[in-house]
């Protein structure tokens, strides 16, 4: 059998232990996320953590000033600041939040997690104003580590279907059933 270059170099740097303790580092964060406690957040976070999902180009859209503001801010954020930044964003803008982990797995110095992101929008999201609705979600997420913390996220998230329950995006009524079939869900 031949081994890509990559196999082999992923098999030779294999360490289970490590792997294991990385989960569990990643599986504090969702703590964080799930509780808001951010005591410990810079015994996991890196420094120079660096969350992809926090960076938001601004230069195509037409945003109210003090939105775009906020957005610039929370680009330029690193390390604990970010992370603590981010839960305190989402905890207020939905209640019931809970990522709810359904598969995890490690590989060298990264931890991807797949979880179901549920709850009820109470609060300002950005730009968008409560709107009571509740959601669930899909989301993947891949944190790499670097020097045993936490230095970088990034994250597939299922935003259209979030999005659609929040009510902020409709489909066209002419695919509303292709929407709702591919969802398996009415829209409500």
């Amino acid at each position: 059998m031949t081994e890509t270059f990559n196999q082999k170099n992923n098999l030779a740097a294999s360490n289970p232990k490590k792997e294991q303790e990385n989960i569990e580092k990643v599986r504090k964060l969702v703590d964080a996320l799930n509780t808001g406690n951010i005591n410990n957040i810079k015994e996991i976070i890196h420094d120079e953590y660096f969350n992809h999902e926090s960076q938001i180009d601004l230069s195509n859209i037409d945003l109210p000033k003090e939105a775009a503001e906020t957005i610039k801010l929370r680009s330029k954020l690193r390390g604990p600041e970010e992370f603590i930044d981010t839960v305190k964003s989402i905890r207020n803008a939905f209640s019931n939040l809970l990522y709810e982990e359904q598969e995890i797995c490690a590989m060298d110095n990264k931890v991807f997690s797949r979880v179901i992101v549920s709850g009820t929008h109470t609060g300002a999201f950005f730009i968008f104003p409560p709107t009571g609705n509740k959601f669930s979600y899909q989301a993947v997420h891949i944190h790499r580590f670097s020097d045993n913390k936490i230095v970088e996220h990034r994250a597939i998230r299922d935003d259209l279907t979030l999005m659609m329950q929040l009510g902020i995006v409709f489909p066209k009524k002419q695919y509303e059933f292709l929407f709702n079939a591919w969802k398996r869900k009415s829209l409500q």
